[in-house]
This record gives C-alpha cells, structure tokens and sequence, in this order.
C-alpha cells in the first residue's frame, strides 16, 4: 500500500491533486485514508490544488439541462472544453420531486451548484403555491445533495405576479468569505403593500433568517440567465423609471454582512434584455444592441456590448468596455477561453449548440442536438470534495 511505504505528508500531497472520481473510491481503502479525505484541511487543500493555473481547465465539467413544457427535464455531465458527452445524471429524483418541470441552475461556487425546481402544476393547481418551488445544493463530483428546508411566506402577503417565469423571486448563491458558509439569497416581491421580502438560508445551520433589505419597492429586480456570483457578491440588474425614461443599476449583495448595494452602469441606454455574466473573474454586463442594417433584418446578428467592471470599492466602480460582438443567436455560456456556447440552428442538417470565437467569427457544430424544439440551459463547475451535508461539522473541526 502506498500509505506503508511513504511518509504521511507525501501521500497527503499526491492524494490533493488526484481527481475526485479517483479519490471516491480511495475513501475504501482504509479508515485513515477515509478520515484524511473528508478532513477539512484536506478539503481546502485539495480545493486549492483544483483551481491552480495547472489544472483550471482539467477540473472543469459542464452540466446540460433539456426541458420541455411536457417532459421531464434530463440532465448530463460533459467536458469543460468540447462539451464531449461523459454521462447521464439524475436529478429527478434524486433532488427533486417527480412533477418539477424546469430546474433553474442559481450557479455554482467552490464545486457546489445551487438549484430551483419548479413544479407549474402545484403552483398553479395546488393548495399551496408556495411549495411548488424547491431549492437544492448539489455536488456533482460527489453525487451527495441536500434539499434546503420549506419556508411559508407570511399569511398576509400575496406575490406580486402569479406566474412561472420566476417575476417572483429572485435568488443568488454563493460563500460568506469571513466564515466559509454557503448562503442562498431568497428576494420574492409582495404587495399590498409594495416591498421586497428577503432571506438568507445559511448551510451550517440549515435555516432561512429574514433580513432588513431596505430595498426600494418601485424597482424591478431582473433574473439574470447566466452565474452572477463572484468573490463574495451576488449581483442583478435593477430597472427604475425616473425623469420618464428608464435608469438602470447594478445590485450587489454582500454575502458577508448581508448588505445591498446600488452600483451606476456605465450608460443609462440599457433594455430590458440586458443580462450579467462573469467572464474571466469579472463582473460582465452585456448590453443587446442592433445596428442600423440589422435593426429590422430577419436573420441578422444581434450585436452585445459586453462591458467589465473594474472593483474599487463596495460602491466605487468603474466599466471598461471589453468588446461589441455579434452573434447568430442567444449565447448560453460565457466560457474563461473568451469562446461562447450559442443555441443556434447553424449545423447543415439539425439543430445544434455551436461554439463561436468572437475574435475570428467561427462557428464550430458542438456533438448536442435539438431532439424537438426543446430549451438548453448550461451550468459549469469545478470539481470539489466539499461536502453538502454535515458541512457544520467539518467548519467546527476547521476552526478547532
């Protein structure tokens, strides 16, 4: 055995930079080597060694969701890189009931993903609208998950809009640095009267608290479609009216003393279809814009200025403009390379995702077919050992 014949310390380090598939199964070969890989140090330690230059890409995986309004969503494991299948997943229903039908991906952090599933039929049929939406956190490299515990909503507040497309609520995930706790953001909008309801579900404790939010009623917090966690902030974009035209913000909550913040775009000239994404470790906002050709053009591009915040303080930022792209079709996924994942019908014979380099304009065919008119969601993360549950103890462990 590897452990007889090498020092302690050795066999911890070759054991940190083995992937997680490999390590899983290590967790059999003895009670010592079963204590060292769930021992949090170890954790941190090979956590460290995941997100290093030298394996930033090979720790990487995708998840592909496919839904349609009549099925149940599937799920599927692929390369970071090629988007090459490598396996099924089953989320339903491992995380969630049978009747959720689509599963919203919040985003991932420290190889932790965060879900919402919905499920339209108890939502809209059902004797208590509220429990349509369940919330889990999952780590695929580990198969373990956790399905957050059910939090009614006051008696006395109704939502402010009864549908499906998540106009409701607002949700953001990430880790409260200071103390190394994953936190869930929960924003549902009521009225009567007008306000925005929020809590924070805290892991450690595996409890949701309501917090003071103080944020301004007449603002439309927007969903946005892709990741917006980053280095201990959540963020969205807040519609206003003011001076009748419309002003838009950057929202950002701070995980660690649970505070909201207004951030000033870099121009007012902002639709509804704005979005944020994080590209290359930045706070990204991408503004749709139409050229004067394609403006009212069946078939042209659509043409997004993506712009980056430069972080100088909690309410001082400034934006640089990275570049204007135009695309074929709707972008899923902002990948670290600089290429973006499309969903488009530019294959010869069906529809496909394409990869597109905004650099050079080419379109590569991606081997993931349109099996009938069904909606692509992509979410990527990076291997971890982190665990889901009993996450106090390993904290309690760390800090002793």
């Amino acid at each position: 055995m590897l452990s007889r014949h090498l020092p302690e310390d050795v066999v911890t380090e070759i054991l940190s930079t083995l992937p997680v598939k490999s390590l899983m199964r290590f967790k059999s070969v003895s009670k010592a080597w079963y204590a060292l890989i769930r021992n949090p140090h170890f954790i941190t330690k090979h956590h460290t060694s995941a997100i290093s230059d030298h394996n930033r890409n090979h720790c990487r995986r995708v998840i592909l969701e496919r839904y349609r309004a009549i099925d149940t969503p599937r799920f599927s494991m692929h390369s970071n890189d090629t988007l090459e299948f490598s396996g099924d997943i089953h989320l339903i229903p491992q995380l969630f009931s049978e009747d959720i039908n689509p599963v919203l991906f919040i985003g991932s952090c420290n190889g932790i993903v965060c879900a919402v599933g919905i499920s339209a039929e108890r939502f809209h049929f059902g004797p208590d609208p509220d429990r349509a939406w369940e919330i889990g956190l999952w780590n695929p490299a580990t198969r373990e998950s956790k399905r957050l515990p059910f939090v009614p909503r006051p008696p006395d507040f109704v939502p402010l809009s009864l549908d499906i497309c998540f106009t409701s609520y607002k949700f953001g995930f990430g880790i409260d640095l200071n103390t190394n706790d994953f936190k869930v953001v929960k924003i549902t909008c009521f009225y009567s009267p007008p306000h925005y309801h929020v809590e924070v579900y805290n892991l450690t404790t595996d409890s949701w608290r309501v917090i003071d939010a103080s944020l301004n009623s007449a603002d439309f917090i927007k969903k946005s479609n892709f990741p917006s966690y980053l280095i201990g902030f959540c963020y969205w974009l807040i519609f206003r009216q003011r001076c009748d035209r419309e002003h838009n913000l950057l929202l950002s909550f701070d995980m660690s003393n649970e505070i909201f913040w207004e951030i000033m775009l870099p121009h007012d000239d902002v639709g509804s279809l704005a979005d944020i994404a994080i590209i290359n470790d930045s706070v990204a906002v991408i503004f749709p814009t139409y050229s004067n050709s394609s403006r009212n053009d069946v078939g042209k591009s659509m043409e997004y200025e993506i712009w980056v915040m430069k972080y100088e303080s909690i309410v001082e930022c400034s934006w640089t403009k990275l570049f204007t792209i135009a695309v074929p079709s709707r972008p899923l996924q902002f990948r670290d390379d600089g290429l973006i994942v499309l969903n488009g019908g530019h294959c010869v014979s069906d529809k496909c995702l394409v990869l597109f380099d905004p650099r050079t304009g080419e379109l590569k065919n991606l081997p993931i077919y349109d099996e009938g008119s069904e909606t692509f969601v992509l979410v990527s993360y990076r291997e971890s050992l982190v665990l889901v549950n009993g996450w106090r103890n390993v904290l309690e462990q760390q800090y002793t």
